[in-house]
């Protein structure tokens, strides 16, 4: 179909008229010799209008139709010549009517007014003066009648292509300008087209960047869940440590109880063993001073309470270092009563340090209870977002080849419609410019 348009857009009004100048070559020569005139004269005007007719191709595009139609009309006169005294010379007379209707193909006024004008001349002047090369000898007034009824057909016929061109003119006027208008829609289909293909290419960029996103996003997710998961365990794993540790510190606390009371009992025979040395104290101040009475009474009974004396004085020395040895012992009960009260002290902050511990790895305990359980849900949590990437990724598949098939029927059915309406400008354009 575009190689018809395209022969057809070739084929104008001034292609045809050098083609019929060319076919029209021969024609008045023939005509001559069938009508016995001379042949070289019309073969050598023959010759000229068709070299006029091809050169008028160098000339400007509006001057060559006024060109052409004068060649024509020319041929006319020419053919109208050869014929003298055959009695078809009167009826060469319709070319003259068939050349108007071939320069009104040419589309300009000016140069069927020129055809027109040259026809009017040729059948006045020579209707006058040399009648013979227009219509058969018939006399003055037969002469003058036919150029007047010619006269009369012609501007009849001039009238009906004149009107005929205007109307096509303006017809041509409102194709181009439909042409002009499909044009533009079609540049803006075209650039609503590079703008959807931009868009569509960034939607697909951006779907394929969602996507590897995505799968990064659900690798990291998994790998969040997989640190989640261990997280749980070591969590429990550590839950069950300090549950064991609870335990120690527990049977601990028990033991420091169990040596407070001990320290205790302790104390309480320290005090004890003080009353007793007190008591041994003060029974060997008294057995002092019985010895010291014993010796003053064997001083006074002389020679017979010398033994006496003896055995007074080895009582004393023994109440002596019974004095020392209790005073000893009550520094020694004293040191330790002193250290017994220390560690009593400090087994009670230990135990106390102990319950401390115990509360401490009680809360610890309960914050892994719930580090392990939000481990467990954290885990779950993140499992559903991988799921749920992988549906946005599978989605994103499908609407990209959803979306890939509506731009492509979308652009079919554009490019059709376009190429329709495009066939029907062009066929219309052709009668148009005929």
């Amino acid at each position: 179909m575009t190689t018809v348009n395209d022969t057809l857009s070739r084929i104008d009004g001034p292609y045809v008229a050098r083609i019929v100048t060319m076919i029209l070559l021969p024609v008045p020569p023939v005509a001559a010799l069938i009508a016995g005139n001379a042949v070289l004269p019309f073969l050598a005007s023959g010759i000229v209008f068709v070299a006029v007719a091809l050169l008028s191709r160098r000339l400007e595009p509006a001057s060559q139709p006024l060109v052409l139609s004068l060649v024509l009309i020319g041929q006319c006169i020419a053919f109208t010549a050869s014929l003298a005294n055959h009695p078809w010379q009167i009826d060469s007379h319709m070319l003259f009517f068939g050349m108007l209707a071939i320069i009104a193909t040419l589309s300009s006024i000016p140069a069927l007014l020129a055809a027109v004008a040259l026809t009017a001349v040729h059948h006045l002047s020579l209707g006058l003066l040399l009648p013979a090369l227009v219509f058969p000898v018939a006399g003055m007034l037969d002469a003058v009648e036919r150029v007047l009824f010619h006269a009369v057909i012609v501007i009849l016929e001039a009238a009906v292509l004149l009107w005929s061109m205007v109307h096509s003119a303006r017809a041509k006027a409102e194709i181009e300008a439909g042409r002009a208008r499909l044009e533009e829609t079609a540049a803006e289909a075209a650039e609503a087209r590079a703008s959807a293909e931009k868009a569509r290419e960034k939607a697909v960029a951006a779907a394929s960047n969602t996507r590897i996103e995505g799968r990064r996003a659900a690798s990291a997710v998994e790998q969040i869940a997989t640190s989640a998961r261990a997280t749980a365990e070591n969590a429990r794993n550590v839950q069950a440590t300090v549950a064991e540790t609870q335990g120690e510190a527990t049977r601990s606390s028990d033991v420091v109880k169990r040596a407070i009371g001990a320290m205790t009992e302790i104390e309480k025979s320290s005090e004890q063993i003080r009353q007793i040395i007190t008591m041994i104290d003060e029974i060997a101040r008294q057995t002092d001073l019985l010895a010291l009475n014993a010796a003053v009474e064997a001083a006074r009974a002389g020679e017979a309470g010398r033994g006496f004396a003896v055995v007074a004085t080895e009582v004393r020395e023994l109440a002596k270092r019974s004095a020392d040895a209790a005073q000893q012992i009550r520094s020694l009960v004293t040191t330790s009563s002193g250290q017994v009260v220390e560690g009593v002290d400090l087994v009670g902050e230990t135990g106390e340090v102990l319950k401390r511990i115990v509360t401490a790895v009680t809360e610890i305990d309960t914050l892994m209870r719930g580090i392990a359980t939000s481990a467990e849900e954290q885990s779950e949590g993140l499992n559903d977002v991988t799921c749920a990437i992988a549906r946005i990724d599978s989605i994103t598949d499908e609407e990209e080849t959803a979306d890939d098939a509506d731009f492509i029927a979308e652009a079919s059915d554009r490019t059709g419609t376009s190429r329709n309406r495009a066939f029907m400008t062009d066929t219309l354009a052709v009668p148009a410019a005929a």
